[in-house]
């Protein structure tokens, strides 16, 4: 039986990465929203002896995801879910954000669980997660609203990231929240996953990578956020993926249920509005160390 991985957001940035790095011997479904850009990546990858094929998936839309999950295993079996896809906060509405970043996450896990046995889900999330004060972030019993009443979570998650009157900055914060709660759903479903299913599920949190999503965001906001790493740069899509490769890879298989975070070490040095973490600066002191 064919062996079958699923990308999300498999048309560019990290998504592209990980298809281009895992094993040929995979069948490689790449989904997103733009057919143009998913059948481009497809024909320069199969070009180069991998075995892709483009799917359509919005994950926003349950329906949407349901079939991708049906048209997956009817392929062969699926073992493994690498769910890439998500918009910045720079891209949509505080609504459009958590529905893509939060509720994405909810379809995507729930519908690959119905058509997998064993297997790994990896839910890329961000080291933006990380970064609000626990007090700006949404309950737990707001989060868990995603899995009783949709139309309630997406109203609350609004309502809690409209911290001021321009939307533009409660996106921003929305896409934060948004990650954070993808980092919550995969931890808190990872023991139901392991236990019934045998399915081993965990995340990844990258930190500013350079994708064609992020080339419109560089500025003085990503210059003082990398300011926070020793190494002052953003991350290629190929270290992230040579990460979710390697984790995902059933030589890995006791990890499960964590995030694994790789953002340079930026929230580490304090770069964010935890406001329990204060900042060492090693670079004026290096000599305490």
């Amino acid at each position: 039986m064919e062996k079958i991985v699923v990308v999300t957001g498999g048309g560019s940035g990290i998504g592209k990465a990980v298809a281009e790095m895992l094993p040929k011997e995979y069948t490689v479904i790449i989904t997103g929203r733009t057919a143009s850009k998913l059948e481009n990546t497809a024909a320069e990858m199969n070009a180069k002896g991998h075995r892709i094929v483009c799917k359509s998936c919005d994950v926003s839309d349950r329906a949407s995801v349901r079939k991708l999950a049906e048209e997956a295993a009817a392929m062969g079996e699926v073992v493994k879910v690498i769910h890439c896809a998500g918009i910045s906060g720079s891209m949509g509405s505080s609504e459009t954000i958590t529905r893509i970043n939060a509720l994405g996450t909810v379809y995507v896990n729930q519908e690959f669980y119905k058509v997998m046995n064993g297997g790994v889900i990896c839910d890329v999330a961000s080291d933006s997660g990380c970064m609000l004060a626990e007090q700006m972030l949404p309950s737990e019993e707001t989060y868990a609203l995603a899995l009783t009443d949709e139309a309630a979570f997406v109203a609350e998650m609004v309502k809690k990231a409209a911290i001021t009157p321009m939307e533009a900055v409660n996106a921003s914060v929305m896409y934060m929240i948004s990650k954070n709660f993808a980092r919550w759903y995969s931890r808190n479903c990872a023991y139901k996953y392991a236990k019934n299913k045998g399915i081993r599920v965990f995340s990844v949190s990258p930190g500013f990578v350079k994708t064609p999503m992020t080339d419109a965001e560089q500025g003085e906001a990503t210059a003082c956020m990398l300011s926070y790493s020793g190494l002052e740069r953003g991350a290629e899509p190929e270290e992230l993926a040579f990460l979710i490769t390697m984790l995902a890879d059933d030589r890995c298989s006791y990890l499960i249920g964590t995030d694994v975070m790789c953002d340079g070490g930026c929230v580490n040095n304090g770069y964010g509005m935890q406001t329990s973490r204060v900042r060492y600066d090693g670079r004026s002191a290096a000599e305490n160390w």
